[in-house]
């Protein structure tokens, strides 16, 4: 099974431009792919709803998208930004978590969120933490952590624990299939971090049991970049492993050659 996160920077590329087929092309041989920065009437552009442009672009993927900023822009359209999820099996179940933020003096800030994909026997965590101070990123990756750790003991997104059996009155909240929605334990946590290995962010999900799949495939904290839009480059995007999932490991690599963003997507290779 492959796995991708890529920040795609609204789909603006190193050149510039805004192509989201180049994203799509990047991403495109994955099996479970999360993206952060698609935006959805953000700015001109030729495809303003960049969640619908992407779907179409990936028709075999199941897909859900998560506003972490959601303004309004004008009667019966809204302005957003957020993560999204595709997956070639279907997304049984999808919540969307704010994280903590708060004002900061001199800076523009916004929003960050968390969201949650169950995939077949896994958790699919996608988020993108705060840029701005490392104490606003660690409050928000507590936050993260809290919620995988709660998630199987709170259930799926329907529960109906001592009942027997659904009847038909109960219709409108089962899945297709009748069974209610699932929250397996293993779970991946993955997205742009804003924090380099050895920060107190990435030592505080490392310390949670979650392990680097980047480390796992024998990356030292200070290999690889998958940002250049700072000097020196940095690497700031991440995939995370929960302790059940590192037996199905098989490698993890930074794909260096991709152009269609600042960042630099991360692939994880799983049985």
């Amino acid at each position: 099974m492959l796995i991708v996160t890529y920040n795609i920077q609204w789909g603006m590329g190193r050149d510039r431009r805004i192509d989201l087929d180049r994203i799509a092309r990047t991403v495109a041989g994955a099996d479970i792919i999360a993206l952060q920065e698609v935006e959805r009437n953000w700015r001109q552009q030729d495809f303003p709803d960049q969640a619908l442009r992407l779907a179409e672009l990936l028709p075999e993927h199941d897909w859900v998208y998560a506003a972490a900023v959601d303004l309004h822009d004008r009667p019966g359209r809204r302005r957003q930004i957020g993560n999204m999820v595709l997956s070639r099996t279907p997304i049984e179940s999808t919540r969307t978590l704010p994280l903590p933020s708060r004002p900061i003096e001199g800076f523009v800030n916004d929003q960050q969120a968390l969201s949650e994909a169950v995939v077949g026997d896994l958790r699919i965590y996608n988020t993108h933490l705060n840029y701005l101070g490392e104490d606003q990123r660690l409050d928000q990756a507590r936050r993260v952590l809290s919620l995988i750790a709660e998630a199987p003991g709170h259930g799926g997104a329907v529960t109906a624990p001592g009942v027997a059996a659904l009847g038909p009155e109960d219709e409108w909240i089962v899945l297709p299939d009748g069974k209610l929605p699932t929250m397996p334990e293993p779970a991946l946590l993955l997205g742009d971090f804003n924090c380099v290995p050895g920060s107190k962010t990435y030592q505080a999900i490392r310390a949670a049991g979650f392990a680097d799949a980047l480390e796992l495939s024998g990356l030292r904290p200070d290999q690889g970049v998958t940002f250049s839009g700072h000097a020196p480059p940095l690497r700031l995007d991440h995939i995370f492993l929960s302790a059940s999932l590192m037996q199905r490991f098989r490698r993890a690599w930074i794909d260096n050659a991709a152009a269609g963003s600042d960042h630099q997507p991360v692939w994880l290779d799983l049985d």
